[in-house]
């Protein structure tokens, strides 16, 4: 499982054509995308973040650990299915069928830069922010996918690829924005 996740996140950001014919090829099914690929990330993602928050930050500790962790988990789940469902709402303006399973897994292979980054992003020094910048990355994944995956109408393509990026990247960070503002003014 673990060897499938770094190959399809290796191929879609090394060489995302051959990455999204590769998940084509594979046929996967929509059980099978959320247990062996998704739940795995957000589950590494908990782990690194909670690392970061318990042991890398200047502040932290087990509580602070603990809120971090459950931040960025909710904002995952919170922006991976708003961006599906919010996308498989604009297939039909886009010339496609409206397709949970195809929805799902273009909004959760699309976002595997973003998801890195919220892997690494803990683990490193908060000078190292600038490194979000390689979200953009994302664009290219996507318009990628829009060809391969999907098969969008080459003129409907860039606005396919800029709404889609805008669910991806946005959505979540919103939300972990909002859950983080509204965690800290907890008390300890």
């Amino acid at each position: 499982m673990f060897v499938n996740i770094i190959q399809t996140i290796f191929f879609l950001i090394v060489s995302p054509k051959n990455g999204w014919r590769r998940i084509i090829d594979k046929k996967i099914e929509q059980q099978e995308f959320i247990n062996n690929f998704l739940f795995p990330i957000f589950g590494f993602i908990a782990i690194t973040t909670f690392i970061g928050g318990m042991w890398l930050t200047e502040n932290g500790g087990i509580h602070w650990a603990l809120k971090q962790a459950i931040v960025v988990v909710s904002a995952l789940f919170g922006g991976f299915y708003l961006a599906l469902y919010a996308l498989n709402e604009l297939f039909p303006r886009f010339g496609l069928a409206k397709n949970l399973n195809t929805a799902q897994q273009f909004v959760g292979y699309s976002s595997v830069v973003l998801y890195l980054l919220f892997l690494i992003m803990p683990l490193l020094s908060s000078g190292l922010t600038f490194l979000w910048i390689f979200v953009i990355y994302t664009l290219y994944i996507v318009y990628v996918g829009t060809e391969e995956y999907l098969s969008v109408v080459k003129n409907k393509r860039l606005s396919f690829t800029v709404i889609v990026l805008l669910l991806i990247v946005l959505v979540p960070i919103m939300i972990k924005f909002l859950l983080g503002s509204v965690i800290n003014l907890l008390p300890n």
